[in-house]
């Protein structure tokens, strides 16, 4: 009877400690919003794959970036485009530079549109909306980005919408 409560006490204090690891990762996650009018979007977003990092320990660092976003909008006013960009803390720089619209024509890509694109500073998110007014209906775009950050090293990635039809 004595061996059964041992038992069922240690399997209670893992059980606990388990909990406490879990926890611990979602200590600093914030939600944020935004209501977003009745449109046709569609919307993208990447994968942040790391590269390889070698050290004696094994480990191995992981990105600081999150939610790395295109959202498409075709509206009269044209293709709109909302670019964000979160880190998991506050960030000396973070943004999206190096924005691209293309358009597909019968020998590839032709850019259509450029923009610089936008930063914040001591920011843990950034966003920024890009309307391309010159979009023609049944034609085909892509929007291609890179979203940067610097938390704790600075961070890029490319972002590639692939391809889309504007459609109103």
């Amino acid at each position: 009877m004595k061996k059964a409560r041992v038992k069922k006490g240690s399997i209670r204090a893992i059980a606990a400690f388990m909990t406490m690891v879990f926890a611990i990762g979602t200590l600093n996650i914030k939600a944020k919003a935004q209501e977003i009018a009745d449109y046709n979007e569609a919307t993208t977003s990447v994968v942040v794959k790391n590269e390889g990092f070698g050290n004696d320990y094994g480990a191995q660092p992981l990105t600081t970036m999150f939610d790395c976003e295109i959202i498409l909008a075709f509206t009269l006013e044209g293709l709109e485009m909302t670019f964000t960009t979160s880190c998991v803390d506050v960030a000396s720089v973070i943004g999206v530079k190096d924005i691209k619209v293309q358009q597909k024509m019968w020998y590839g890509w032709k850019t259509v549109m450029t923009s610089n694109g936008g930063e914040n500073y001591n920011q843990e998110v950034f966003g920024g909306d890009l309307t391309y007014p010159d979009a023609v209906n049944g034609k085909t775009y892509r929007v291609i980005c890179t979203h940067y950050a610097n938390y704790d090293v600075y961070e890029e990635v490319e972002n590639d919408t692939g391809a889309f039809k504007f459609v109103l």
